[in-house]
């Protein structure tokens, strides 16, 4: 009686372990395909290498149980050793195995009449779809974001990621993909982040922080989760999350517009613009062109900027002497915050002749190395004098030989005085 109980669990256990473990994700098992593999032959299937490994041993006579055992390497690395018989109560005839082959074994031949033992083999493999994909890793990861919290702008914010197991086996080739939108970097620079070891049933929270460039509304989209299991990739994605970055945010601009009547005065304004959310102490302090004087208004200010105000710096100088390829200086300005934030800001630079010429003014950003120009409309008021070459009242250096010639002729003169 004993023994007849322990054959019934036998075989009910034998067919646990057999039945497709795809199946429960309503998968389809394609055409099974046959092989014949003599001793240490393999074949790939499908990525995986099944290779005869061993044989039942070979008798001068007929015995009731001829086995193959069978080893398999999936493209991931995992390893799977099965035994498979044809006349064996006891040995399964069939074997899912990463729930993605089906092997049979349809033919074990061993004995001492044949040069080699082999078995002939039938594996049908298992197709996901895109729908029963989603379906599995529904069911085997659960990814989630915690919403983070507002910062300001020169603090960080933190990123938490908790990867939750559904399953009761371990997940051991997880990759974590995080895009950030723009004006948002990692702080400190991470690479791609990898986990093995993500035991069943169990989770792990991974934690990075950010740091906003510019203050504003962030939306981090879902951060995309892969996963490689028996040789198949999948993607789970979390939720999408946002905050708010707090602080003030300066932008400046500089403009020279000559005069109407005397092309030797010209307005210079400086507009000054808080496109934060957080109000700003301010120091505005301009440097005037050289050969300039001031004739009325203020070259520095000294105020607090609130969110979304402009204040406007203006004043008028008389130029002494117009030389060529002369550079409207850039004007400072130095702001902080009512939490220590501080920053600085500087105006383009141009050349002060260009706004005497058709086309706009040509700008030159002095702090970038590439000193890469940007074309800035002007409006030309209707009544200025028109410059050009052979009519400037103030004589223009145009190369290094005019720079040569005109000192001689200085030094000419002081010596003939």
């Amino acid at each position: 009686m004993r023994t007849y109980v322990c054959i019934l669990l036998l075989i009910f256990i034998l067919a646990l372990t057999n039945t497709p473990t795809a199946a429960e994700d309503n998968g389809n098992w394609e055409e099974q395909i046959n092989y014949t593999l003599h001793w240490g032959e393999s074949v790939d299937v499908n990525g995986s290498l099944i290779k005869a490994h061993d044989f039942s041993r070979a008798r001068p006579f007929d015995i009731e149980t001829d086995y193959v055992m069978l080893t398999i390497l999936s493209e991931s690395s995992e390893e799977w050793n099965v035994m498979l018989s044809t006349n064996s109560s006891d040995i399964p005839v069939s074997k899912i195995v990463g729930g993605r082959l089906n092997i049979t074994a349809l033919e074990v031949v061993t004995g001492n009449d044949i040069p080699t033992p082999y078995t002939k083999i039938g594996v049908s493999i298992f197709n996901f779809t895109t729908q029963n994909s989603e379906s599995w890793i529904n069911t085997t990861l659960q990814v989630s974001k915690t919403k983070l919290k507002n910062v300001n702008i020169d603090e960080r914010a933190f990123i938490t990621i908790q990867l939750h197991n559904l399953r009761g086996s371990s997940l051991d080739d997880i990759s974590i993909n995080e895009t950030l939108p723009e004006n948002l970097i990692f702080d400190p620079e991470i690479e791609e982040i990898n986990i093995s070891d993500l035991n069943p049933y169990s989770k792990k929270v991974i934690q990075y922080s950010v740091k906003a460039l510019y203050p504003g509304n962030y939306t981090i989209p879902p951060t995309e989760i892969r996963l490689v299991n028996n040789g198949i990739t999948y993607f789970q994605y979390s939720n999408s999350t946002n905050f708010i970055v707090h602080g003030p945010y300066i932008n400046a601009t500089k403009t020279v517009k000559g005069n109407d009547t005397d092309p030797e005065i010209l307005d210079i304004a400086v507009n000054v613009k808080n496109e934060g959310d957080r109000a700003a102490h301010i120091r505005i302090q301009d440097e005037m062109l050289v050969e300039s004087k001031l004739i009325d208004g203020k070259t520095s200010a000294d105020l607090v900027l609130l969110p979304n105000n402009t204040t406007n710096l203006s004043y008028i100088v008389h130029m002494n002497k117009i030389q060529g390829n002369m550079i409207v200086p850039s004007a400072i300005i130095e702001y902080t915050d009512a939490k220590g934030y501080s920053g600085t800001v500087r105006t383009n630079r141009y050349y002060l002749n260009s706004i005497y010429e058709d086309g706009g003014t040509i700008v030159f950003d002095e702090y970038e190395e590439d000193k890469e120009q940007q074309i800035t409309n002007f409006t030309r008021p209707a009544k200025q004098v028109e410059v050009e070459e052979d009519g400037l009242k103030y004589k223009t250096i145009r190369s290094v030989k005019d720079i040569v010639d005109n000192t001689m002729r200085i030094i000419n003169q002081a010596l003939s005085w």
